[in-house]
């Protein structure tokens, strides 16, 4: 690994670190999906936004699987929670809109990933994502 790749990664680690720390913050036990009424549940949620950007920013095209799989789990999290009919209408609308937030930073990630693969000199050949 060259030793730009290797900044790289030090500095997109930094960034799931990140989220990774602002995801702990959050109070997940809470009855009835309280959490989704907490700003650090927000400012986990929006902390996606950095790395997006940074893909967008930077020609890096690794993906942390750590981070992929705490997307699914979220996904599954924000999914159930909009589709409970026992909690009030508006937490059901505030799950709906984390889900659309994440997947639209995911997938904006994914378009950059492919982008940045698709212009180096990679070897292994091109990627591609389907755009939303």
């Amino acid at each position: 690994m060259s030793n730009d790749g290797f900044i790289l990664g030090v500095r997109r680690r930094k960034i799931e670190d990140a989220i990774t720390a602002n995801f702990d913050k959050v109070n997940f036990r809470q009855k009835q999906y309280r959490w989704l009424e907490d700003q650090v549940f927000w400012d986990y949620v929006f902390s996606w936004y950095d790395l997006a950007k940074y893909y967008e920013d930077v020609p890096d095209t690794a993906l942390g699987a750590h981070m992929l799989d705490l997307y699914a789990h979220c996904v599954t999290l924000f999914r159930t929670a909009a589709a409970d009919r026992n909690i009030p209408e508006r937490r059901r609308d505030k799950a709906a809109d984390a889900l659309y937030q994440i997947n639209y930073y995911v997938n904006q990630m994914m378009l950059a990933v492919q982008n940045n693969a698709n212009q180096s000199d990679d070897s292994a050949g091109t990627i591609q994502w389907k755009s939303s």
